[in-house]
């Protein structure tokens, strides 16, 4: 799987999103998600389909390759785990969210699984 940075990370998860909400991507809906222009979706978007994260044709919908969907699901699965732990230290839900989505993208997910296996192990 390509390393990606922080901002590629971020539009996987949004083609991730709108993938399971609608099916498909389409770039001017990337890029009312991220608030940002569609030249600039578009162009992200290129570059995430030659790191073959993402199928993209002009004009057409976009979706994400099967690298793409695990880089997704493995971004999900560490916010969640993310979220349950500061909720459990006591953080309130919003902080929780927030943080989650800070540190996901930060975080192996090998540490992310110790954090879960602590957590089920300490109830």
């Amino acid at each position: 799987m390509p390393t990606l940075s922080l901002v590629q990370q971020n539009y996987i998860e949004t083609i991730h999103h709108l993938c399971e909400t609608h099916g498909h991507a389409h770039t001017k809906a990337i890029a009312d998600a991220l608030n940002i222009r569609m030249a600039s979706a578009t162009e992200v978007v290129q570059t995430l389909s030659l790191a073959g994260c993402v199928n993209y044709s002009k004009r057409q919908a976009i979706t994400l390759t099967d690298s793409g969907i695990e880089l997704a699901l493995e971004l999900k699965n560490k916010h969640e785990i993310l979220a349950q732990f500061f909720i459990k230290i006591g953080c309130t839900l919003d902080v929780a969210e927030e943080t989650a989505c800070k540190v996901e993208h930060h975080i192996d997910s090998d540490i992310a699984l110790l954090i879960e296996k602590q957590m089920n192990k300490n109830g």
